[in-house]
Parts: structure tokens; C-alpha cells; sequence
């Protein structure tokens, strides 16, 4: 079984709307092994980082939060900067999940899956949704325009296309990368 490691940006950890988002997706597949991190409670450790490198994809979910993701997801993205183009993500399969109450989502969603592939994440087709608390209010009336609304079952889009780029066997060229020290001191007054 493919292992996918599913890494929770929201602030509320496991108690917040994506850690019940994630529940539901864990449902949608079970040819697949879960491993959730719930960022807020979890250190970025070398633990954490063995884990990213180890798993055969990964599933960013976050909340939507003044127009960004969660702040432990923008501690990851920090914290793992030492791991860009290195064979531990370059062409790992990646998908995004963002959650929000009604606007802001969809500019998080193509931010994030920029980051990502700039550091070296495979974004396959269509692993990328959106789903918002007005989306939830609309799908649960029948009205004619709820198959424009990103929806849940997408979700099992998402994971097949996962499925789909983990099965690909590619020989990724990578730009130099300097590995020194990402965080030393460069602007000298």
C-alpha cells in the first residue's frame, strides 16, 4: 500500500474543521495507509522531516486565515526549506486542500501549490480543492448550480490522481540549491 502523509496547517490541530476534513477523507480510500500530522501540536523536527522523505505523497491541508494558510503551516514551509530539490520531495506527489468560511481559499490554493513545486513537489492535474463553509451551505440545497461548487467527493479525484503521479518513474533535473546555511545573514548595513 502507497503511504501518504497527510500535514494539518490549521492552528486548531486537531480539533478544527480541517482535522475533521481530514477524517473524511481518510474514508475515501482505503488502498491508501494515512499518516496525519497535525502541525499546531508537532514540532518540525528531524522526526517530521524523515516522515515528509519516507511516504510516497503528501496532502497539505489548512484553513484559510487572513488570506494565507495556517501559521504552522507557514512554520513548516520554513522549517523544511533545507529540504528543496533534494531527493526527499523532488517529484514527490503533492495535493492541496484548503478549507475557508467564504472568500480567500482559491488565492491560498495557487500560493501554496507555487511554493510547493518551486521546492520540488510534483503537482499532478486536479489535486487542488477548495472547500468553504458557503459551498457546504449551497450543496446541501438542490439548486442547479452545485456541481460548479467544489465538493467532497473530489476529494477522491484528488487521491486518484495521487495514485496516478505516485505510480510515475521520472528523472528530475534539479537547479543548484545552495545548502550552506538558508538562514545566514546576507544584508550587511
Amino acid at each position: 500500500m502507497k503511504k501518504v502523509l497527510i500535514l494539518n496547517g490549521s492552528p486548531s490541530g486537531d480539533q478544527g474543521n480541517c482535522a475533521a476534513f481530514i477524517a473524511k477523507i481518510r474514508k475515501l480510500d482505503k488502498t491508501l495507509t494515512y499518516d496525519v500530522v497535525h502541525l499546531a501540536k508537532s514540532s518540525v523536527s528531524s522526526t517530521l522531516k524523515k516522515k515528509i522523505a519516507a511516504c510516497d505523497s503528501v496532502i497539505f491541508v489548512t484553513g484559510t486565515y487572513w488570506d494565507s494558510w495556517g501559521s504552522p503551516m507557514q512554520r513548516l514551509l520554513e522549517e523544511i526549506t533545507d529540504m528543496e530539490a533534494t531527493p526527499a520531495i523532488m517529484g514527490k506527489p503533492c495535493a492541496v486542500m484548503v478549507l475557508m468560511h467564504s472568500v480567500g481559499g482559491k488565492s491560498v490554493l495557487s500560493r501554496l501549490q507555487g511554493v510547493l513545486s518551486t521546492m520540488g513537489f510534483l503537482i499532478p492535474p486536479m489535486s487542488g480543492m477548495v472547500y468553504s463553509l458557503v459551498s457546504d451551505i449551497a450543496l446541501k440545497n438542490k439548486n442547479t448550480h452545485v456541481k460548479d461548487f467544489w465538493q467532497i467527493e473530489d476529494a477522491e479525484l484528488i487521491l486518484e490522481n495521487l495514485k496516478a503521479a505516485m505510480a510515475m518513474k521520472v528523472a528530475w533535473t534539479t537547479w543548484p540549491v545552495d545548502k550552506k546555511d538558508p538562514r545566514r545573514k546576507w544584508f550587511k548595513a
